[in-house]
């Protein structure tokens, strides 16, 4: 089986929406699962001429300057040899791909005046079942967790390499499985002095105001459909499903 792991480095402000964010680096790797190991690398500095955010700058290292000299124009050129890979792909992975990567990456190929290939996609934030002592679902976490060294961290295709490579630590079959599931966006029932209750079950608060999310003043989490019983026998605060999404594998 071939995976075509992605990942994208963004210039906007943090927390900025989709459709005011802005690709400035893409990594992709084609991974052949029967090998563990990768058969194809492309990395790309994309120049937009648009100035990238002081948080961007310092949290991956990736500068105006940089992207001047070695960036390249985001043109049909470039978007070719991204639509090779994925369709020689049987799934595309990402680590929250459903909410960063994917809507971000069709956009690109809307701007070229193309459509992205229709393939399915594997979300390793949310379709791998990780031990339950660990804790977090950052990447540079599950990293260290793992024992994998990313000398690295958020430039894109390394960033890939270290997905991929947690990845292969587990049944691929098993996550295919988890992500034709569907998944929901539940909410903590907990007042201000419960919080620390709902951050240890992993749920996230989403605040009011500028890029706070869909559910203002809530703690959610994403968890799949077959995981709801399980979290609320966990759990010893009620939890209100709040939206059905579709599965991450969906095309």
């Amino acid at each position: 089986m071939l995976l075509l792991g992605l990942d994208l480095e963004t210039g906007g402000e943090f927390n900025s929406s989709s459709d005011k964010n802005f690709i400035i680096e893409i990594g992709m790797v084609l991974w052949d699962t029967e090998f563990s190991q990768p058969v194809a690398l492309f990395s790309v500095l994309v120049d937009n001429d648009r100035p990238v955010s002081p948080e961007a700058a310092e949290y991956t290292g990736i500068t105006d300057a940089l992207l001047k000299r070695h960036g390249e124009k985001p043109d049909i050129r470039m978007l070719n040899p991204i639509k090779d890979l994925m369709n020689k792909a049987d799934y595309i992975v990402a680590h929250n791909g459903r909410d960063f990567d994917r809507p971000l990456m069709e956009a690109f190929f809307s701007q070229q005046s193309h459509k992205m290939p229709a393939k399915p996609w594997i979300d390793t934030l949310h379709d791998v079942d990780y031990p339950r002592n660990c804790k977090s679902r950052n990447l540079t976490y599950l990293a260290g967790f793992h024992g994998i060294l990313n000398s690295f961290p958020h430039r894109a295709v390394t960033d890939v390499l270290t997905m991929l490579t947690i990845l292969s630590r587990y049944d691929i079959e098993n996550v295919i499985a988890n992500a034709s599931n569907p998944r929901l966006v539940v909410k903590a029932e907990v007042g201000f002095s419960e919080r620390e209750k709902a951050k240890a079950k992993r749920f996230s608060w989403e605040s009011a105001g500028k890029g706070g999310g869909k559910f203002p003043k809530s703690w959610v989490r994403i968890i799949r459909e077959d995981q709801l019983e399980a979290l609320k026998q966990e759990c010893d605060f009620p939890i209100v499903i709040l939206e059905r999404l579709k599965p991450s594998s969906m095309v």
